[in-house]
């Protein structure tokens, strides 16, 4: 187990049993055709080094998110969120209350949940749940959907 620290969080990660799960698995993992899905799809090549190297550190694949929502956006990005699973713990007691946000940078923060939901019946135990916020860029052709007036 490799231990990390984020903000309130300490998780004990087993990052080779992530990753092997994750390769075991093909994509396609984003399966919903909205235009935020797709447009998700595209997007999350382009997330920054910190982003990625963080998901690497992890065992994680950004390509292979459990869920994604999308609440808002404009003609050039749009904002939203999602989770992933991954094998480890969180030592100690997740904060209480509210989910407590980790900026990475400026368009993408992370928190930990020791419940995960939608979790795969041959996803490895223990389990944690890393919801993630972000905004993206809007890559695809077509207007934006999330445009709120």
């Amino acid at each position: 187990m490799t231990e990390f620290t984020f903000g309130l969080y300490h998780l004990r990660a087993d990052t080779a049993q992530t990753r092997a799960y994750y390769a075991a698995h093909p994509l396609p993992w984003v399966t919903c055709d909205c235009s935020g899905c797709r447009n998700f799809v595209r997007a999350v090549k382009t997330l920054p080094p910190a982003v990625t190297e963080l998901f690497a550190a992890l065992g994680l694949d950004p390509e292979k998110p459990a869920e994604t929502m999308y609440y808002t956006g404009t003609a050039e990005s749009v904002s939203g969120g999602g989770w992933y699973h991954l094998c480890g713990t969180l030592a100690g007691d997740a904060p209480a209350g509210p989910m407590t946000l980790v900026e990475i940078t400026p368009e993408f923060s992370i928190a930990f949940r020791p419940d995960c939901a939608l979790l795969p019946e041959d996803f490895p135990r223990p389990c944690v749940q890393m919801e993630v916020e972000f905004r993206l860029p809007w890559l695809l052709e077509e207007e934006n959907d999330y445009i709120c007036p």
